[in-house]
């Protein structure tokens, strides 16, 4: 059984009756043809009515691939396609990974609204930090954009217009000159002979743990006391000062076979890193020698701009997460200006 729907115009859809249902079928040229199924024929119709007016007026959305593609599916192209383009394309493919498991992968580009977005984020809040649940909500805005912009799927981004998580603010924790002497004391007695160079560096200079182990000699000019950082995080070149305990610290290492001044991984500077702390009875995160740096100049009076090349970066707000002055050092300004 079939009938035809006409509407204002004289176009035309097909309504068929299959079983149980009513199936929909628009053909129009220039068009993808249209197919759609509903319980009702009231609904049936209403659908071939509007959808063939919309594409009348230009305004028809296909939206078939949309429902026919998972976002699961989405996020393995994106992952095996895009990701090795990118320079952290590594970090995504691992987040993906782990994102691909999760139960709102399971539906279609088409079918995840805004709702089930809050619901994901909600969820996932109660066992991930903010900062984690705005990377996985990221990952799925920049899938939807370019699942529309480069594959041509019809598809509404859901993340959009959703709020992100409120990330704390950066930390206030600072190292003391008391602290920074017990850690160059346990460095000086690691097994890992450089470890107590590249920590003097780290706090001479505020790089980040990934330029020093890429620093090569050939990078490094010890006579004017800079150096050339390249493919740096934020994937430009930076050139950087040196301070004279960092070119000291420098000159006594060992030449090594791939010209690198810190010859390690990960996971190696993490162990000597760990066992040092525990020598001296501290938590402190290498990473905060950066944030270290970062106020220590400051204090000593170095302005934004200087402070913001020497460190690579691009953004005050994010300095400002670095940055955690001395409330002793606020005060003495305080007293200057009386």
């Amino acid at each position: 059984m079939s009938q035809v729907c006409h509407n204002e115009k004289g176009n035309m859809a097909t309504i068929r009756k299959r079983k149980n249902s009513w199936q929909v079928l628009i053909r129009r040229k220039g068009t993808p043809p249209l197919t759609k199924t509903f319980a009702s024929y009231g609904d049936a119709t209403k659908y071939a009515q509007e959808s063939e007016t919309n594409i009348t007026k230009g305004l028809f959305q296909d939206l078939s691939e949309a429902q026919q593609t998972t976002l699961a599916d989405a996020l393995v192209r994106y992952r095996d396609e895009v990701c090795p383009l990118r320079k952290w394309g590594n970090l995504e493919r691992g987040k993906i990974n782990k994102l691909i498991r999760n139960k709102i992968t399971a539906y279609s580009l088409a079918r995840i609204t805004p709702n089930k977005i809050v619901k994901f984020r909600n969820e996932l809040a109660l066992t991930s930090s903010a900062s984690t649940v705005n990377k996985y909500m990221s990952i799925i805005s920049v899938v939807y954009n370019t699942a529309k912009t480069e594959w041509d799927l019809n598809c509404i981004n859901p993340v959009s217009k959703i709020k992100r998580m409120v990330e704390p603010e950066g930390t206030d924790e600072r190292i003391t000159p008391e602290e920074t002497s017990k850690l160059i004391e346990a460095a000086a007695r690691s097994k890992m002979y450089w470890i107590k160079a590249i920590l003097i560096v780290a706090l001479e200079t505020g790089m980040r743990r990934g330029e020093l182990f890429k620093l090569k000699r050939d990078d490094v000019n010890l006579i004017k006391h800079t150096a050339i950082l390249k493919d740096t995080k934020n994937g430009t070149t930076r050139r950087i000062g040196l301070s004279p305990k960092a070119v000291a610290e420098l000159k006594g290492l060992i030449p090594t076979i791939d010209g690198t001044f810190f010859p390690t991984n990960k996971d190696q500077f993490k162990f000597y890193w760990n066992q040092i702390n525990k020598r001296c009875g501290l938590k402190k995160n290498f990473h905060l020698l950066r944030h270290e740096w970062a106020s220590r100049m400051f204090e000593n009076g170095w302005d934004v701009s200087a402070v913001a090349t020497q460190g690579g970066w691009k953004d005050w707000k994010v300095l400002r997460r670095y940055t955690a002055l001395s409330p002793e050092y606020l005060a003495e300004k305080l007293k200057q200006n009386n």
